[in-house]
């Protein structure tokens, strides 16, 4: 999930600040950066669109990447 952590750094959001925009936990964020943590498809939505990328882009599926 390299491309979370990326995006959201080059986009200069904290973890906490995607938080209030997602509702998603900085701590889950992190797990989702650090390949720990599978987000569902809501998840995914929410994130993609705080920051204001393509979800499939994002979160590529095996066959996608």
């Amino acid at each position: 999930m390299n491309r979370l952590r990326e995006v959201r750094s080059n986009r200069r959001k904290s973890q906490l600040k995607l938080y209030l925009e997602t509702g998603i936990t900085p701590c889950i964020i992190s797990w989702i950066e650090n390949g720990r943590w599978n987000p569902s498809d809501e998840e995914e939505a929410k994130l993609a669109k705080a920051l204001n990328v393509e979800k499939d882009w994002l979160f590529p599926k095996e066959g996608n990447k």
